[in-house]
C-alpha cells in the first residue's frame, strides 16, 4: 500500500491506533496538565527524584518524565543532586 498524501497517512495511522478519548483517560490527561506547575516547583526547588514525584502523585515515572521534558525542563542525570530529599520530602499535595 502506497500513501501519497499526509491525509491518507493520517487516516491509516488513526485506523490502526485510535486515540482513546474515553472519560477516565481524558481526565488523567487534564490532571497531568494541571499538575505540571507543581511538579516543576518540586523538581527545581526541592530536588526530588522523578520517581518520588510519581509516587507522590500516584502516576508513572514515565508520565512525570515526559511532561517535564515536553515543557522544556532540563532533567538532571539520575543521582546527580547531592543532599536530595528522600521520600516524604515534598511539600504537601493539596487535597482536591
Amino acid at each position: 500500500m502506497t500513501l501519497n498524501t499526509a491525509t491518507e497517512q493520517l487516516i491509516c495511522l488513526l485506523s490502526q491506533h485510535p486515540v482513546d478519548w474515553s472519560p477516565p483517560r481524558f481526565r488523567r490527561t487534564q490532571h497531568t496538565a494541571t499538575r505540571l506547575a507543581q511538579w516543576r516547583i518540586w523538581y527545581e526547588q526541592d530536588h526530588p527524584s522523578l520517581q518520588t514525584i510519581a509516587d507522590q502523585e500516584r502516576t508513572s515515572f514515565a508520565t512525570v518524565r515526559l511532561v517535564l521534558l515536553k515543557n522544556g525542563i532540563r532533567l538532571r542525570p539520575a543521582g546527580s543532586y547531592p543532599g536530595r530529599q528522600g521520600e516524604g520530602g515534598l511539600r504537601q499535595r493539596p487535597q482536591w
